[in-house]
């Protein structure tokens, strides 16, 4: 089958980075979030945007497929749309002032399963891994599996407690589960109290974003982020 013309393009065009024009979109997007608008400056958005982020996914997708076979890494499955749906939205604008790539596996419910990712705002670029609502079963698993091997799990996170450019963001019950996570090694609490789990790190925009070397970088976040990958989808349920 042949290629579409912008699918070969995107293929074809080598990644040099992103552009700071990306942000600046974003942030005139921000303030002029209209239909009109949007129409206007639509060949920007495909310049800045939309093109770069495909070749930067087609860019990250070996690394990935070796980290995890069954995930999705097309462009068309992995690069946010622009469109917002605002069905039952309060916030009725049409279009997304970010832009993000998620790699995640082809399951319908795919936000209660870990996925790993890459997003650019105005101000900053986000990344790292996590279920965006982890369910009430996988939670329960994920504690029972530190349960049964408090100080193994602690090994295992030790690195990325360690590092300072990427952390758990815990969103935690309102009331301390059981005092039983009180005896687990230092560095495992957070985790055990933890409603889901999102490991992120932010950085302002810099020459890291706007130049090849985001793929390394974003490679060496995602390795890091392996095994704790690889035990939370022990723990899914779905």
């Amino acid at each position: 089958m042949k290629k579409s013309t912008l699918s070969k393009n995107v293929s074809d065009v080598r990644f040099t980075g992103l552009s700071p024009q990306m942000l600046k979109y974003f942030r005139q997007l921000d303030r002029n979030n209209n239909k009109t608008w949007f129409a206007e400056h639509r060949s920007e958005y495909l310049q800045y945007v939309a093109e770069p982020m495909k070749r930067l996914a087609l860019e990250l997708a070996p690394v990935i497929q070796a980290l995890d076979p069954k995930a999705a890494t097309e462009p068309r499955r992995t690069v946010s749309r622009i469109y917002r749906d605002t069905r039952f939205a309060s916030d009725k604008t049409p279009y997304r002032p970010n832009v993000w790539i998620a790699f995640k596996r082809n399951i319908a419910d795919w936000t209660k399963t870990p996925v790993y990712f890459f997003e650019v705002t105005g101000t900053e670029y986000i990344f790292g891994m996590g279920m965006y609502l982890a369910n009430a079963a996988t939670m329960r698993k994920f504690r029972e599996m530190i349960n049964a091997d408090p100080q193994g799990f602690a090994e295992m996170i030790e690195p990325v407690n360690r590092s300072r450019l990427i952390s758990l963001v815990p969103e935690q019950y309102k009331r301390p589960l059981p005092c039983e996570s009180c005896a687990h090694p230092a560095g495992v609490t957070a985790w055990y109290q933890s409603k889901t789990i999102a490991v992120i790190g932010s950085r302002a925009p810099d020459k890291t974003l706007f130049s090849p070397k985001i793929i390394d970088f974003l490679t060496a976040r995602f390795v890091l982020l392996k095994p704790l990958y690889d035990y939370l989808w022990k723990a899914v349920t779905v």
